[in-house]
């Protein structure tokens, strides 16, 4: 699942999840809309919050 994807069926708004996360919202933002690259960081960040449903592969289009 894509992070977009992600959002959508848990139905997360950028907004709160940059609360939730503390990762400001304008890098969300470029996650989801732009499709910008995570850093290893914000990666862990991403697939723990997402209890593994959103891997590093999905940002580069790997299927699982």
């Amino acid at each position: 699942m894509n992070f977009n994807e992600y959002l959508v069926a848990y139905r997360w708004s950028v907004k709160r999840f940059s609360k939730e996360t503390g990762v400001n919202e304008a890098t969300v933002t470029k996650w989801k809309y732009q499709g910008a690259i995570p850093r290893k960081k914000e990666m862990l960040l991403i697939y723990n919050f997402t209890k593994g449903e959103v891997t590093p592969n999905d940002f580069y289009g790997i299927k699982k």
